[in-house]
């Protein structure tokens, strides 16, 4: 049996696909509506999720930029016996500031006194001096000594600290009542100090107003302010400070015998710790830098990119995740649709169209409505990452590459989700489907 093909072979032309699917489209928008809507979400959650991941990651490098690797430490190489006592220049934190990267530097140490520090008993409560009780660099006669009669309230277990005004800075020390150690004080070894805020408590010292006296081994000092913050030193929040200058004038220059090594601490900014490093060394001794140790935090670039590697896949699995679910959504809804209208492509057969265009119409029609979901979703998920982002005080991220892909995207699940609803209209007979078409 020989077939042979009566009339012209159709052709159907894409401009013809395409108006098809959109007259298809305009006559069942709520079907049409329903259809994209499962796109426009995975679309939207896709496009979300990138962004999330591109801002937690922004994130996650601003935090650990700075908060490690901001502070190097340079201390004496060896605790044996130094070419002198204080091994730092005086000009030590001009020196090092001059670096680039440096945000501040200085020095300090524990002094380590023979006795304790105590509240005088003739101050009033809360650390108040009376009338006529001395002020800085002022002792009064026949101050009362720790452990004898008129000695008041001991705070045992202190730390004393000399600090430069440069040390105060790179420890981000902050003041919340009275004032940081001034220049002048510093250069006049004034008997001034600084209470951390337990340390503070500890001694019964609750306002600086009226320049409240203690005794630190027996030498008398006004506590000029309180420290409430201590950003890059907490334990200062227990000790006493005060300046370097006047720590030499009342007890010398530190012994490294007696374990009061003095130590320079910097601040840098994020990412020059370790130049800085390197470098330091030749600002303090370009004579000897070898007698000089230098501590510098581990980096943290393997941790972070770690942090960022395990979020960057976590959100990615949930944006194809999401994605193939709105796939799913269009393929089953675009089945309902073929199953509804078997009787119109049956007709469409019956009149000369073949197969691949029935195909070629429901692909179309799909690939449409993917399209507009994912340009929906796409600016939906823009959205949401701003306001999410915004929620949280974060800085939005958004990459184009997640973006203007995204409705591309939206097409293709489109065209994959018409695929088998699309086959399977192509198989319907004409002659099957015109017998369940309804009678005019």
């Amino acid at each position: 049996m020989i077939r042979r093909r009566v009339g012209q072979a159709t052709r159907l032309r894409s401009a013809d696909a395409i108006g098809e699917a959109f007259t298809a489209i305009a006559a069942r928008p709520a079907r049409a509506f329903l259809t994209s809507l499962g796109t426009l979400l995975g679309v939207a959650w896709f496009v979300t999720a990138l962004g999330l991941v591109s801002t937690a990651s922004g994130q996650v490098s601003t935090t650990f930029a700075g908060r490690l690797a901001t502070q190097v430490t340079v201390r004496l190489a060896s605790t044996g016996p130094s070419p002198a006592a204080y091994p730092y220049p005086a000009d030590v934190s001009r020196r090092l500031e001059a670096l680039n990267g440096v945000v501040a530097a200085g020095v300090y140490w524990q002094v380590k006194l023979a006795g304790p520090v105590v509240v005088p008993a003739a101050s009033g409560t809360g650390g108040q001096p009376r009338a006529g009780q001395p002020r800085a660099g002022q002792p009064r006669a026949g101050q009362p000594r720790a452990g004898q009669p008129g000695a008041g309230r001991g705070a045992a277990g202190q730390v004393v600290i000399a600090a430069s005004r440069g040390f105060l800075a790179a420890a981000g020390v902050q003041v919340s009542q009275g004032r940081t150690v001034s220049a002048w004080a510093q250069a006049h070894a004034a008997q001034v100090c600084l209470a951390g805020s337990a340390a503070a408590k500890a001694l019964g010292v609750t306002d600086v107003q009226n320049q409240p006296v203690i005794l630190i081994s027996n030498e008398p000092c006004v506590v000029i302010g309180i420290i409430s913050h201590a950003a890059r030193r907490p334990a200062l929040l227990r000790s006493v400070l005060l300046p370097t200058t006047t720590a030499v004038a009342l007890w010398g220059a530190p012994d490294q015998q007696a374990g009061a090594t003095p130590t320079v601490l910097i601040q840098t900014r994020p990412g020059a710790a370790a130049v800085v490093g390197r470098q330091a060394p030749y600002a303090i001794s370009p004579a000897r830098p070898d007698q000089f140790s230098v501590i510098v935090p581990v980096r943290s670039q393997r941790l972070r990119d770690q942090v960022t590697g395990t979020l960057t896949s976590l959100f990615f699995a949930l944006g194809w995740v999401s994605l193939a679910i709105g796939t799913l959504s269009i393929a089953s809804v675009t089945w309902l649709s073929v199953r509804e209208r078997s009787a119109e492509y049956g007709l469409r057969r019956a009149v000369g169209a073949r197969r691949r265009h029935i195909l070629a119409h429901v692909i179309a029609e799909s690939a449409i409505l993917g399209l507009i979901g994912g340009l929906a979703g796409a600016s939906l998920g823009v959205a949401a990452v701003i306001l999410l982002a915004r929620s949280r005080q974060w800085v939005p991220v958004i990459a184009p590459l997640t973006v203007l892909p995204a409705p591309l995207a939206g097409a293709a699940a489109g065209v994959l989700a018409g695929l088998i609803p699309g086959i399977r209209a192509a198989r319907v007979q004409p002659a099957m489907a015109l017998g369940r078409a309804p009678a005019p």
